[in-house]
């Protein structure tokens, strides 16, 4: 009947709304939990972030900082070197450039004893006045520094010299300055390219809640019209069965068989002519 085919349809109806809510409701509950794991990476990031960039100020400003205390202390020695090279008071053994074992170390005479004063004074004979038995050495050997040239020190000798080792400190700070910066610059850049990919992804889950909370009150509101209406229907169809069931044995006499049927007719047609009879008799008045 069209009741029970009203009927069958708010069925289906019903159950696939409920199937829509509850699909949207389990895609809502995954967006939301996707939308807290992205605040989460955003919350650490930030905070890796900002620790990160303070420890990277600190290392360039250390860095910084060192290199003007090696330059300084470069000016100093270069002042002092400078100095020194007009002064003519030591003595150097220069017999080639110096073993790099033994660097620092210089060939010289100490002011003040036998050998300094035979220096000054070629006829000095030392205080017992006979030169030591000829042990005192009064001479000026071949490559012996005498009065005439100039001290130099050793900060120009090959790569291990003062200066040398200071440029190479000087050059190791400015890299360290140079390669921290270039960090910083590369991890701020992934940090704010991390953060946009993150704000966009957040807005998209959070555009498709909204919408799954739209589709899902609707399929909601649908699915309590077509539980009415199944009701309404279900009550209407009630009702026609019960008009039916009372309407059927008034029209319909179901317990006789056929050939009763046919008896009874016969016999209801012999009763009607015998009241014909009865009435074509003269003496009824």
């Amino acid at each position: 009947t069209k009741l029970s085919e009203d009927i069958d349809g708010l069925e289906a109806a019903i159950e696939s709304g409920k199937a829509t809510i509850e699909s949207l409701a389990a895609d809502t509950a995954q967006l939301t939990a996707e939308v807290a794991e992205l605040e989460k990476a955003v919350a650490e990031a930030t905070a890796l972030r900002t620790d990160e960039k303070a420890k990277n100020k600190e290392t360039i400003a250390d860095a910084q900082s060192a290199q003007k205390a090696v330059a300084a202390a470069t000016a100093v020695l270069k002042d002092f070197y400078a100095k020194a090279s007009t002064a003519t008071a030591l003595v150097q053994q220069r017999a080639g450039a110096p073993d790099p074992r033994n660097w620092g170390l210089k060939t010289s005479v100490k002011m003040g004893t036998e050998e300094w004063d035979a220096l000054a004074n070629p006829d000095f004979k030392g205080t017992e006045g006979n030169n030591y038995g000829g042990a005192l050495d009064s001479g000026h050997k071949e490559g012996m520094q005498t009065f005439g040239e100039t001290e130099k020190g050793q900060q120009d000798e090959a790569s291990y010299g003062v200066l040398g080792l200071l440029e190479i400190i000087l050059a190791d700070f400015a890299n360290l300055e140079a390669d921290t910066s270039a960090a910083e610059a590369a991890a701020q850049k992934a940090y704010e390219r991390f953060m946009v990919e993150c704000k966009e992804s957040k807005a998209t889950k959070e555009k498709k809640i909204e919408l799954n909370s739209a589709d899902q009150a609707s399929a909601e509101a649908k699915l309590q019209e077509d539980t009415a209406d199944l009701k309404a229907t279900q009550d209407e169809l009630l009702a026609a069965d019960r008009v039916y069931e009372k309407l059927v044995p008034q029209c319909i006499d179901q317990g006789m068989t056929w050939e009763e049927r046919v008896a009874a007719q016969k016999a209801e047609i012999g009763s009607l002519k015998e009241a014909l009879k009865i009435l074509d008799q003269p003496n009824i008045a």
